[in-house]
């Protein structure tokens, strides 16, 4: 903890998932925070989204690594939890840690400027006349603000209505009604099942690929969670060989599928058992332009539930060409009545207590536009111009993978630069990693998915990285040697951010062993990667072949 005098005042804006773990990160340090939160209520996004919404990464990556919550059993039974839940997660969290005391709800930040006379960062209130001052400022606003619409050609003249998923609250909004869902996502394929079981027509409309398309449960739920399998000897996999990878893993899934209906089903398939298969072929249909580590991951089956089992009245179309008065053409000249458009096109970041602050200057305001392009930040997280002063967290979006761990690296990295405990490269070191990150993001992710989506990140790559940095990344050597039991967790295991609490700054190893140790694991698709992985590495130490160098087992 910093003495009395390196204690800084920290100004939070957002109180969502990403604000609370830097306000305990920051708290954890000894600093003195504050947190801006405009609605009145804990969970962000997740009190606002539509109720019927269900997470498509299970609590054992999603959750912080250092309190499981109150489910006892999700240790060893782990599942995806439900928007409510997991809004009762963080609240559970806030209560565990205390730190409801620095949260100021239905407050909402109109103005943040810098002021040069006493170098202080001041933050401006809507419907309140008081100035703060703060010496850092975190943006934890998140990028579920502000919704992303398209423009369609002759919208105008169309009857219908054209919502933003985030518009939808329950499913049954569609009933017996004419619906186009516009996007591929894990909410697009919410929507598209949602819409052709209530609705009378269905229609999908995709510009190009679609996500990687993993369910959220193998075989249902007999046998836990999909991402049980998002472990560190499956994400250390060369990226180089994502076809040939990608290829394997699904033909290894069908060759599993068909035994398991040969000898246990008594050669019978079950619905999930023919929308799991067409999942695999819908993967393998497109493995040469998106395969599992060239494109974001959709984690979530039910876009092809709906192109299955509703066939009859769901279709999947290109993108949309035209709008008429009560129809949509489609790029293949195919036109289709439709009553409501729902686009789950994602959404925008965007900054209005700079954008429209008349307080700000033109250079912090033109930092903060930069800022929106989220890998221009370096690690995502600081302006090289603003240095530590200002820290972007929870802008990161892995591939594959959860969204929670990357935030919360990111505020432990955060309190230790504020503490004086670490420092940030000099300007130019940044903006030189910074091109050099983004050219291995187009790479790995192709340069359309990394400039439409910049906030995409490589999950285990990017979580090692921050590790690194911070010091809190395991000696997988020393523990193989050590406690062989633990490496092979570790190893083999789901990818949980206990590992980053085992070793470094605020380490709780005896709890992070016990997490580790107890958290369900899937042996027969590691044994698979095992293999593989063997197989790269020795081509890479053995001839120096540099595309078979595992991933994350150097620094970046």
């Amino acid at each position: 903890m910093p003495d009395q005098d390196q204690r800084l005042d920290v100004g939070i804006i957002g109180g969502g998932c990403s604000g609370l773990v830097t306000l305990k990160e920051l708290v954890a340090e000894g600093h003195r925070c504050r947190v801006f939160e405009k609605s009145n209520v804990l969970g962000g996004l997740y009190t606002q989204a539509y109720q019927q919404g269900v997470f498509v990464s299970s609590h054992l990556l999603t959750m912080f690594s250092d309190f499981v919550g109150k489910d006892v059993d999700i240790l060893e039974k782990p599942r995806m939890l439900s928007f409510i839940e997991y809004a009762q997660y963080l609240n559970d969290y806030a209560d565990h840690f205390q730190l409801k005391e620095f949260i100021q709800f239905g407050t909402e930040v109109k103005s943040l400027w810098k002021d040069f006379s006493d170098q202080k960062w001041k933050v401006r209130l809507t419907n309140d006349t008081q100035i703060y001052s703060f010496d850092r400022i975190a943006i934890c606003c998140g990028v579920f603000g502000n919704i992303s619409l398209p423009t369609f050609q002759n919208q105008d003249l169309f009857q219908g209505k054209i919502k933003h998923m985030k518009h939808i609250q329950r499913y049954e909004e569609f009933q017996d009604k004419h619906i186009c869902i516009v996007g591929s996502g894990e909410s697009a394929s919410d929507m598209i099942l949602a819409a052709a079981q209530f609705g009378k027509k269905a229609y999908l409309s995709i510009r190009k690929d679609h996500g990687f398309i993993v369910p959220r449960y193998i075989h249902g739920d007999r046998f836990g969670p999909a991402d049980l399998d998002t472990s560190r000897i499956h994400h250390s996999i060369p990226r180089a060989w994502g076809v040939l990878h990608t290829t394997i893993d699904m033909f290894n899934s069908l060759i599993k599928s068909y035994l398991k209906c040969l000898f246990y089903q008594k050669g019978r398939s079950t619905d999930y058992d023919i929308v799991r298969r067409a999942g695999i072929y819908m993967n393998l249909k497109q493995i040469r332009t998106s395969n599992v580590w060239t494109t974001y991951g959709t984690k979530n089956s039910n876009i092809v539930e709906a192109l299955v089992k509703y066939k009859h009245k769901c279709q999947r179309k290109p993108g949309i060409k035209q709008l008429k008065v009560h129809s949509v053409v489609f790029e293949d000249n195919t036109e289709e009545y439709v009553d409501e458009i729902v686009c789950c096109t994602g959404f925008k970041t965007s900054f209005p207590f700079i954008e429209q602050s008349e307080d700000a200057d033109d250079t912090l305001k033109r930092y903060f536009t930069e800022a929106k392009i989220s890998h221009n930040l370096y690690k995502h997280c600081f302006h090289p111009d603003l240095g530590d002063e200002v820290a972007w967290i929870g802008f990161a979006r892995p591939a594959l993978g959860a969204i929670p761990p990357l935030m919360e690296l990111q505020a432990r990295w955060f309190a230790l630069l504020c503490s004086k405990k670490l420092t940030l490269p000099s300007k130019a070191e940044m903006n030189e990693k910074i091109c050099k990150y983004v050219k291995y993001l187009e790479w790995q992710l192709t340069p359309y998915r990394v400039n439409r989506l910049t906030n995409l990140t490589d999950y285990l790559i990017y979580s090692d990285d921050l590790a690194r940095t911070i010091g809190c990344r395991p000696n997988f050597t020393r523990i193989f040697f050590t406690e062989p039991k633990l490496w092979m967790k570790l190893m083999c295991g789901p990818l949980l951010n206990a590992q980053y609490r085992l070793i470094g700054p605020h380490a709780k190893p005896k709890q992070a062993k016990e997490v580790i140790l107890k958290a369900k694991w899937v042996k027969q698709p590691n044994i698979l990667y095992f293999c593989m992985l063997t197989c790269y590495a020795f081509f890479y130490l053995v001839f120096r072949i540099e595309s078979c160098k595992p991933a994350s087992w150097y620094p970046l």
